[in-house]
């Protein structure tokens, strides 16, 4: 069930870059999420933007999944997941990307991004499966959710981004429907509405081919996911906010930022 969960996805339009403003998250902020399978409790999620780190020399945004199946669903199916993504600080393009995989599976999954040569790698269980050229601006199929956050959302927009998990590279849709005013876990939310397509690449929220997906983000700048239902063959996959926890700005070790989206 846990592999049905939809990829957020990205659109690889420019930035603009006012002066001395804050994107819609920081270090430290922290989502925490329940998932349900047919109004039954499955397992817990959590989104995590950590503090800034360094990789291959470069100060980067180290962004954290953590998942974990819960009751019966443990018993046939369990699920250990996380998931750390790191990209660039100007948030252009993905650097380093790794999925541990414990429970009912084990393995361990990297995608390595070499700008130089233009290509993503991918390593499964510290053995290099594949090769691919990726063009500028590509993100792995986790952190493309966080810059999809950094854009402003039109209704009948169709925003792309450029994904690739190492083993394929593709460009994702996504369409904004509408506004919705929705109720979870006792409290409104004003949301826009999207429909997303990975055209199946798989990643951090896998869904199935024939799954219908819907994701509800609040209207306002930070664009928070409240809530993400996925229909599949075996039911109705529901993920829905638990609680968020706004960052730090004196967690970004001094720096500023100035990523807002068009």
């Amino acid at each position: 069930m846990w592999k049905y969960l939809l990829v957020l996805l990205l659109t690889i339009t420019p930035f603009v870059h006012p002066c001395n403003a804050s994107p819609p998250f920081l270090p430290g902020e922290r989502i925490s999420y329940t998932v349900r399978w047919m109004k039954i409790k499955a397992g817990q999620m959590s989104l995590e933007v950590a503090p800034m780190a360094s990789v291959m020399g470069q100060t980067c945004w180290h962004f954290i999944m953590e998942g974990r199946s819960s009751g019966f669903v443990d018993v046939f199916y369990k699920v250990r997941d996380r998931i750390d993504a790191y990209t660039d600080m100007d948030m252009t393009h993905s650097v380093f990307y790794a999925k541990k995989t414990r429970g009912s599976k084990n393995k361990d999954e990297r995608i390595e991004f070499d700008w130089a040569q233009g290509q993503a790698s991918y390593i499964k269980n510290g053995t290099l499966r594949k090769t691919v050229k990726v063009p500028p601006g590509t993100f792995d199929p986790f952190s493309v959710f966080y810059f999809f956050r950094l854009k402003s959302f039109t209704p009948g927009k169709i925003i792309r981004a450029s994904v690739s998990n190492g083993k394929k590279c593709v460009m994702g849709e996504g369409r904004v429907v509408g506004r919705e005013t929705i109720t979870v876990q006792d409290r409104l939310y004003d949301c826009v509405v999207v429909i997303p397509d990975l055209k199946h690449i798989g990643g951090a929220f896998r869904h199935g081919r024939d799954a219908s997906m819907k994701m509800w983000l609040t209207s306002d700048p930070r664009h928070i996911p409240v809530k993400i239902e996925t229909k599949v063959k075996v039911g109705t996959i529901t993920v829905e906010l638990d609680s968020f926890s706004p960052g730090d700005l004196g967690l970004n070790n001094g720096l500023t930022f100035g990523l807002l989206g068009r």
